[in-house]
């Protein structure tokens, strides 16, 4: 990463900052970096709109709120990260869990499609691992049933899946630029939709009036929306090593794929046919599971005659409802004792130790 570069831009924009009052409240307005960070990620994912908010989890609330998902069900995947939930768990929705795919471990279209009922009122996919969901097939359902599609996208940033950036056909996503992202500005993230509507309701839920006032247009402004705005500093990083961390990007899913080819003719891991399904992760972990019994020495001996250098991790992957803190805090949503067929124990990730000088 062009560390140079990153803090010129810093130092160039505080020093601007300090002498200038109205470029310091820019920010305020999502004018400067923020609204240029805003048009690379539209770019991107050719959406309509794009709007930098503190970080994913705060974003993924925010879209709850303004979709007025309140006391509703939602169909999710029962594994990722916590904070995926948190917010619609905050707003009382109750999930019902579906089934994941053996290989990419995002939600199943089939049984997300099996799960609904007639108070269902939206499907939340994960990226999990930077693993790109169907989203053809989520699409589908969705507009099937008429259920909102929301994705979190936070883990999946310069992902594709048939061509597509991965979860761009939902109704609205979340990114991430926080530790191990594929754009690390320390902290932040953004929300990308195509509804104008869903898009005026989060600049008035989460902006600043002076943002209100610019987007939406209104004499009466909300002084009462939560301060969920983007870090100004936050911003400019991320713009600074946009479009760096993207290529960068590249060179490290290229070498995961060699790494997959190497993994698929030893023969110790369960095929991975990523390539030949148009499915190009964002690899925020490679993962990999044994098609028999563990080897994990044999592997890493194997790989290593190939040039490959790796260290394995297992997965410590748990159903979000067997969590303690989830059934501390929000049994009272679960609707029922569910059970899923997945079992975690068979997998794990494999990280680079600094092949082709890429850290991940």
């Amino acid at each position: 990463m062009n560390t140079a570069k990153t803090l010129a831009a810093i130092t160039k924009y505080w020093q601007q900052a300090c002498e200038d009052q109205g470029l310091a409240e820019q920010h305020l307005a999502g004018a400067g970096a923020v609204f240029q960070l805003e048009l690379k990620l539209k770019n991107h994912y050719g959406k309509k709109y794009a709007l930098c908010v503190s970080n994913a989890t705060t974003g993924l609330l925010a879209i709850g709120l303004a979709l007025n998902l309140k006391k509703e069900e939602f169909i999710t995947t029962p594994y990722t990260y916590g904070a995926s939930l948190a917010g619609f768990l905050l707003l009382e929705n109750r999930p019902i869990f579906a089934e994941v795919n053996s290989q990419t471990l995002t939600l199943e279209p089939e049984s997300v499609r099996q799960k609904i009922t007639s108070n269902t009122r939206a499907i939340l996919a994960v990226d999990i691992y930077g693993n790109p969901c169907n989203q053809v097939a989520l699409r589908q359902i969705a507009d099937e049933y008429g259920l909102w599609y929301i994705a979190d996208a936070a883990q999946s940033l310069g992902a594709y899946r048939e061509g597509i950036p991965a979860s761009a056909l939902a109704d609205a996503l979340v990114v991430s630029f926080t530790v191990g992202k594929s754009v690390f500005a320390g902290e932040g993230g953004a929300i990308l939709t195509d509804n104008s509507e869903l898009y005026q309701k989060l600049v008035w839920l989460t902006q600043h009036p002076e943002r209100q006032k610019r987007d939406i247009g209104l004499f009466l402004t909300n002084e009462f929306a939560l301060n969920a705005r983007i870090h100004p500093l936050a911003a400019v990083i991320a713009l600074s090593i946009f479009d760096d961390s993207l290529q960068q990007l590249k060179l490290y899913q290229y070498w995961c794929f060699e790494v997959i080819n190497a993994l698929n003719k030893i023969g110790l891991t369960k095929s991975i046919f990523w390539q030949s399904e148009e499915i190009i992760p964002a690899f925020f972990r490679l993962i990999a599971s044994w098609n028999k019994e563990a080897q994990a020495t044999e592997l890493l001996n194997q790989l290593s005659q190939r040039n490959i250098a790796v260290n394995l991790e297992y997965l410590l992957l748990q159903p979000l409802f067997t969590h303690p803190a989830f059934l501390a805090e929000y049994e009272h949503l679960f609707l029922n004792h569910q059970t899923v067929h997945f079992c975690a124990s068979n997998y794990f990730c494999l990280n680079s130790l600094n092949q082709l000088g890429i850290k991940r």
